[in-house]
């Protein structure tokens, strides 16, 4: 649940945001096939180097370090690159004065729908249709990731290779809080495109009333002048 000193930016403002999108907010193709590539690179070196390293050396210090590097490239690159270019979130966490930690979300408002009786065109709906699939596959390694590792971890608990299990458990670690913080981020996205919502359709209609009202004709006395003729 998110705390009353959560911060929730509608729009990415940084720099990187100022000349590589296009249409709505969207990246160009180029942009999302890397960011795609890279959201699977890192994670999946880190897989590849904790399953395969034992045929190939007997050491646990040389794969603990390369797996260690691949976590932590994937941490930073999800983070910070692949989930504002595919899906338009970003999140980051600070520490107040307090000592409290404060997590604040970053997003990019969504590709206004078109108006009603404009028809898109066919690069406009095959850009949107791979927007949305860039955004499915997102989401589908970000949530696969945290399980593999902990079928990894459970595997290392039963067979006793307790040093393997501290590694499956700090890749856990990091790949859960981007789990977690980008589940929290696309929640308060989605909680604030509802209350904007809202407000958008209740002073579209107060408008409406108003100018209903201050356009409607006032009754005329033609049945008060007839009905004081005939007396």
């Amino acid at each position: 649940m998110m705390n009353t000193g959560d911060e929730v930016v509608l729009a990415l403002t940084d720099d990187l945001d100022t000349g590589d999108s296009h249409d709505g907010g969207q990246f160009p193709p180029s942009s999302r096939r890397l960011a795609l590539a890279g959201h699977f690179l890192f994670r999946t070196m880190a897989i590849l180097i904790y399953f395969f390293c034992t045929w190939f050396t007997s050491s646990f210090v040389v794969p603990f370090v390369l797996v260690l590097i691949s976590l932590s490239l994937d941490f930073w690159f999800v983070k910070n690159i692949s989930g504002r270019i595919l899906v338009g979130l970003r999140w980051s966490s600070y520490t107040d004065e307090e000592g409290h930690t404060r997590w604040r979300f970053d997003s990019r408002p969504a590709a206004p729908e078109p108006a009603e009786g404009v028809t898109l065109t066919r690069r406009e709906v095959a850009a949107r249709a791979a927007q949305a699939n860039a955004a499915r596959l997102f989401w589908i390694g970000l949530v696969v990731t945290p399980v593999v590792w902990v079928v990894f971890l459970l595997a290392s608990i039963f067979t006793l290779h307790l040093r393997w299990a501290l590694v499956c458990g700090i890749a856990l670690c990091m790949s859960g809080v981007n789990l977690y913080a980008f589940c929290r981020c696309s929640l308060a996205d989605m909680n604030q495109n509802v209350l904007s919502s809202l407000q958008a359709k209740v002073a579209r209609q107060m408008f409406t009333d108003f100018w209903s009202n201050l356009t409607k004709k006032p009754a005329t006395g033609a049945s008060a002048g007839g009905t004081s003729s005939s007396v």
